[in-house]
């Protein structure tokens, strides 16, 4: 496969909006606060299921990023490998240290 800049901007661009998807979770309970939910904690709750389900849990972002995207058109599917790289990094490395670093607070 030949990389054209189109390529390689799509691929960028998959994983800059799913950066972004992620971002937001680590942004979300203040955005919850935002909202007027004062006590809750939902970002702790969504990443200790995400460490528990991590199968699971990329299976759907797969599904959703497919899904969304398509396996008809080379852009949308060098987008969706770009989406893909994220999710794999951010589930297998960044959520469990997330969930760590939670545990050391609380403590």
């Amino acid at each position: 496969m030949t990389f054209t800049p189109s390529a390689t901007s799509s691929f960028s661009a998959g994983a800059v909006f799913w950066g972004m998807v992620w971002a937001t979770l680590g942004k979300l309970n203040e955005l919850v606060h935002f909202v007027g939910f004062k006590k809750a904690n939902p970002r702790q709750t969504v990443l200790r299921w995400i460490n528990a389900h991590k199968v699971v849990s990329i299976t759907l972002t797969e599904a959703v990023n497919y899904s969304v995207h398509g396996i008809s058109s080379p852009l949308g599917v060098t987008f969706a490998l770009g989406g893909t790289l994220v999710n794999m990094f951010m589930i297998i490395f960044i959520v469990p240290i997330w969930c760590r670093l939670s545990n050391l607070e609380r403590r």
